[in-house]
């Protein structure tokens, strides 16, 4: 049974046995019944709640979708950008919304944990005199 069917199970028992069975329960005895983690039947279930329109996002996998879905409100904006730049891998999508739809290089990034490993080297006694030379220029270079 592929994740959304399992959400979609979810939304089907939860609107007929909700009122009788609180829904933690309902997730609680299905993921024993399946081998999974109960929160991991209620994010199926709030998968396909979310997505009940996944149709015109046929292309893009659970994964992209539910990558899409952390942008809240914006998630069908994200959506579409992460359609039209297939097959955009998640840490893409998830980079796309952390960096607000603009995406910065990604050398900028790894220069940034440059800086802080070179912080961490001329702070440390241990280091050699000549490399925290090195590491202080670069905490003060910029770019």
């Amino acid at each position: 049974m592929s994740n959304w069917q399992q959400g979609d199970f979810l939304v089907d028992v939860v609107a007929e046995l909700g009122s009788i069975i609180p829904r933690a329960e309902i997730h609680k005895q299905l993921a024993a019944a399946v081998g999974a983690d109960r929160s991991t039947m209620r994010d199926r279930e709030l998968m396909s709640r979310f997505w009940h329109d996944r149709e015109q996002y046929a292309p893009l996998t659970y994964s992209q979708l539910r990558a899409c879905k952390s942008a809240g409100d914006r998630a069908r904006e994200y959506a579409e950008w992460a359609l039209a730049n297939l097959p955009a891998p998640v840490a893409l999508i998830r980079a796309h919304i952390k960096h607000n739809g603009d995406l910065q290089p990604a050398w900028i990034a790894r220069w940034d944990r440059v800086r802080e490993l070179c912080e961490l080297l001329a702070a440390d006694k241990d280091t050699p005199a000549r490399v925290r030379q090195v590491c202080q220029m670069v905490k003060y270079l910029e770019i």
